[in-house]
């Protein structure tokens, strides 16, 4: 092979300028450490160097949302735990709200209440930094606001919390793929920390914020009507409440004629959430409105002279509550004598009241009977007579028949059988009334069921009606004497056809009776219980029932959405950890791509740069001369 001069010129050149590129390579790789600059330095590493980092920026945004969201759930957790405090203060509140307190008591404890309800709407509005976490999406406005917003039907107002947030979930990916609300949400809404929400008078409102005002203001209820218009004619309730419990009322004017008449009214149908008209009598001054239940109401004719006299015009609400006011009796015999109660009362009770039969006659009447206001832990017997007897070992005597007023007289025995049983009996000398004597003596005989056994009861009857029942005892004796005292109230009147039952004097029903029909059903130990009606102000049955619920249920509620939140914190925490590992190993990945061996590297610039300098010092020599040379 012929080798030229140029060729040879040509080849040390070439292999000169390729050292330099390498020498140029390696020290563009020194000075930042990577080895690829540009995708040609080596396509195969540079996809998938690109892969490895597209990889690393998603993961360092999801790592990102799941440090905001963590802090999101943190802020969220602690003003949940301050929300159940809260509830359980208010559930404290509304089980001391009882029927020992007086109606100033009870007014204090709504009070109280209301403050919590303020503290609450607080909690409701926190922010994390300029967001609001119970608002769902709408996060830029504050979630609660409490007013009194006005019925656009009438001059009636409320006072409630409004909700301006949403139900949508703000979410914050952690992973690719489409958003999943229910796993990538990080926030609770307002419906689920308060309640599905509720439309009044056009406004969105919250279940559980309704039922704590509803409680403020059953705690903080009198008997007085108020009205919209003080201006307006006077207000006051007719007729007798027939339902339980109690109503609330809202009466509103529709129609007023030029005397200041009402002549059209309505009443406001809680169930169906509308206004229903109703007759008003406007024959006479006042008007006179019929409503449900036997309610009815009258207002005053009242005429208008705006705008010195505001008097009665359309719109104008008056509100007002009625207590029950019939007692409903309960029998535990279903085919005994019917019973009712009589008498007013103006004090409430929570404790059932019981009426027990201890005695009837052959007709059914009932004879004797005992009161408990314990729930049948004790009784008290409601005979008329004081008994005492001079053999304490004998049978102790009852006397049944209607009370003689004053009448007190003894009864010797003068005649006892071989078994105990009575066979004779006198009245003492002295006795009142006078000429009071033993008529005659029959026998109760009575046999027990289980045993087979009979026991007697010797009936001694006065010529006054009232009747000494002594059972057969060995213990009696001929000598006994019963001293019988009518006391100072007659409890028990018997009629023939029923008992009237004079309740006792001191006790919480005082100055009620009740009274039960003779029927051949009635059977000794059948009771009849009955609860006082409702006074006029805070409802405690109501407040120890139905408001117990509502906090019960709405906190459990929210104890359940604070659980939700905290196992998605679990899982966001679980998910930030994995993150920060993906991390790693992707920048390891990345750096196991294109980072340099720093040692290689060095080592091969060195090598290069001898090359490139030991190429020039002898490439001088090596080179042949060219004919220019050779000429000159």
């Amino acid at each position: 092979m012929r080798i030229s001069s140029n060729m040879m010129r040509y080849n040390f050149l070439r292999s000169l300028n390729n050292s330099m590129e390498t020498q140029n390579k390696l020290q563009e790789q020194l000075s930042d450490g990577k080895s690829l600059h540009r995708p040609s330095d080596d396509p195969v590493k540079a996809v998938r160097n690109l892969t490895f980092k597209t990889s690393l920026t998603l993961n360092e945004q999801y790592t990102q949302n799941l440090q905001d969201a963590k802090s999101w759930m943190e802020n969220t957790d602690g003003v949940m735990s301050d929300l159940s405090s809260v509830m359980i203060k208010i559930k404290e509140l509304v089980v001391s709200a009882d029927d020992t307190k007086p109606t100033d008591a009870l007014n204090t404890i709504g009070t109280q209440i209301d403050g919590l309800i303020n503290q609450m709407v607080s909690l409701g509005n926190t922010k994390i930094g300029d967001r609001y976490l119970f608002g769902g999406q709408n996060d830029s406005t504050q979630p609660f606001v409490r007013k009194t917003i006005k019925d656009p039907d009438s001059d009636l107002t409320r006072e409630v919390i409004v909700y301006n947030g949403d139900d949508s979930k703000i979410s914050m990916p952690i992973q690719a793929g489409a958003v999943n609300p229910t796993q990538d949400s990080v926030n609770l809404t307002g419906s689920e920390v308060f309640g599905p929400t509720e439309t009044i008078y056009g406004q969105q409102t919250m279940s559980v914020l309704n039922h704590l005002l509803e409680i403020k203001n059953e705690l903080a209820k009198t008997s007085s009507v108020t009205q919209t218009n003080a201006n307006g004619g006077i207000g006051t309730v007719g007729g007798k409440y027939t339902g339980a419990g109690y109503k609330n009322f809202d009466v509103r004017i529709d129609n007023v004629d030029g005397t200041g008449r009402v002549t059209a009214a309505s009443y406001y149908d809680s169930d169906n959430n509308t206004w229903k008209s109703t007759a008003v009598d406007s024959s006479n001054n006042p008007a006179v409105i019929t409503l449900t239940d036997g309610v009815t109401f009258n207002i005053a004719d009242k005429q208008e002279s705006l705008p010195a006299n505001p008097g009665n015009h359309v719109g104008n609400v008056y509100s007002f509550r009625v207590p029950q006011e019939a007692f409903t009796v309960a029998k535990n015999n279903a085919l005994g004598g019917d019973a009712a109660i009589t008498g007013t009362l103006s004090s409430t009770g929570t404790i059932p009241n019981n009426i027990r039969i201890d005695s009837v006659d052959s007709s059914g009447q009932v004879l004797t009977a005992s009161y408990s206001s314990d729930g049948g832990n004790t009784w008290t017997s409601l005979s008329n007579y004081d008994v005492t007897q001079t053999n304490s070992s004998g049978s102790p005597a009852t006397v049944t028949g209607n009370r003689t007023a004053g009448s007190t007289y003894t009864v010797n025995i003068t005649g006892v059988d071989a078994t105990g049983k009575i066979t004779g009996a006198t009245v003492a000398a002295g006795a009142i009334p006078s000429g009071l004597t033993v008529s005659a003596i029959t026998y109760d005989v009575a046999t027990n069921s289980t045993t087979g056994s009979t026991s007697t009861v010797a009936n001694i009857q006065l010529s006054t009606g009232e009747v000494l029942h002594i059972p057969t005892n060995l213990a009696n004796t001929t000598g006994d004497a019963y001293t019988v005292t009518a006391k100072a109230n007659d409890f028990i009147k018997t009629t023939g056809t029923a008992t009237v039952i004079n309740l006792p004097n001191g006790s919480n029903i005082s100055g009620l009776t009740m009274t039960i029909n003779a029927d051949s059903d009635n059977k000794v130990n059948d009771t009849y219980s009955f609860d006082l009606p409702q006074g006029k102000g805070p409802d405690v049955n109501w407040l120890s029932s139905v408001a117990t619920q509502y906090v019960d249920d709405d906190h459990n509620m929210q104890l359940k959405a604070q659980t939700n939140l905290g196992a998605r914190m679990s899982m966001y925490e679980m998910a930030y950890n994995m993150l920060e590992n993906q991390n790693v190993v992707i920048n390891t990945d990345i750096a196991n791509t294109e980072d340099i061996d720093l040692a290689k590297a060095i080592t091969d610039f060195n090598t290069a740069q001898n090359i490139y300098r030991s190429a020039l010092a002898v490439g001088g020599k090596i080179m042949p001369t060219s004919l220019v040379d050779f000429l000159s």
